[in-house]
């Protein structure tokens, strides 16, 4: 009888623990309504404005120095360059100019039905010296347009959190 009782208790307390996890997870939407993600636990969605009134969002992991995400919308002219393509020239143009730049992998990252991406993983130095990693998914949502998500964050924090971001990644909609 104990058995059975302790059982039931040890079932009924992670069940309440997978329902808490799954209930701290947020949409976040971009106030210009441009894209929403799906932000797990810790991760906030700021939005301020700037000098000349534009919204400026900051996505951070508690706080900015652990983990930060940037969304840029980039329009191709050619719209024949795919999501794996736009990595290596956005790598060859932009990444690889940051302090002590070192290439983990570029790879395609298969976002669902049937749709891919492209994922960069690089660490660099911060300006003061510090280890940190960068990663960068490409997702393209139609034929003119790719989305660069670009998280960064100290290495020791950053690198232990791949399964956010690549979570957060997944949850991205562009509207």
């Amino acid at each position: 009888m104990k058995r059975h009782f302790l059982f039931a208790f040890l079932f009924v307390m992670l069940t309440a623990a997978f329902a808490v996890e799954a209930s701290a997870q947020e949409v976040f939407e971009d106030p210009d309504g441009k894209y929403s993600v799906t932000l797990p636990q810790n991760w906030l969605g700021i939005v301020n404005k700037d000098g000349l009134g534009r919204n400026e969002v900051n996505i951070v992991y508690k706080v900015r120095e652990n983990g930060a995400l940037k969304v840029t919308r980039i329009e191709e002219a050619e719209g024949k360059m795919d999501a794996m393509e736009y990595a290596n020239k956005d790598e060859s143009e932009r990444i690889r100019f940051n302090p002590r730049y070192d290439k983990i992998s570029l790879e395609k990252f298969v976002i669902g039905a049937g749709k891919a991406g492209a994922l960069l993983s690089y660490d660099y130095f911060s300006t003061s010296g510090q280890p940190f990693t960068g990663r960068v998914y490409y997702l393209k949502t139609d034929e003119n347009t790719i989305y660069r998500l670009h998280f960064t964050g100290r290495k020791n924090i950053l690198s232990t959190l791949r399964s956010h971001t690549d979570a957060i990644a997944r949850s991205f909609k562009a509207k």
